[in-house]
């Protein structure tokens, strides 16, 4: 829950930061963004490569709406690793956050 209140005063640039440091991080997390909605992320990993914690954190943004969101997954080794974000965007679209398109990359 913190990592979530955290992103959304990111996404809404409410941090007790200056503002073109909010606007710096916005831009180089956006990962992904079609006409209508924009996905902004960041992967992590305690103990990279081996066993560890593994995250997947970021916001959508769809219009006025902003969702920010956090994966918390146990990785077992570096295949594993793709799989933070594959779970992250499958969760993002089974709730109807974000729709179903494939990644640009």
């Amino acid at each position: 829950m913190e990592q979530i209140r955290f992103l959304s005063g990111q996404a809404h640039q409410h941090l007790p930061v200056p503002q073109h440091v909010q606007q710096q991080v916005a831009a180089i997390t956006r990962i992904d963004a079609r006409p209508g909605w924009s996905l902004h992320a960041k992967t992590g990993w305690q103990n990279a490569p081996g066993a560890g914690n593994g995250w997947w954190v970021g916001w959508v943004e769809r219009g006025d709406q902003i969702t920010p969101f956090a994966l918390n997954i146990t990785m077992r080794g570096s295949s594993d690793a793709p799989k933070r974000e594959q779970l992250g965007r499958a969760s993002l679209q089974a709730m109807g956050v974000l729709p179903r398109v494939t990644p640009k990359r």
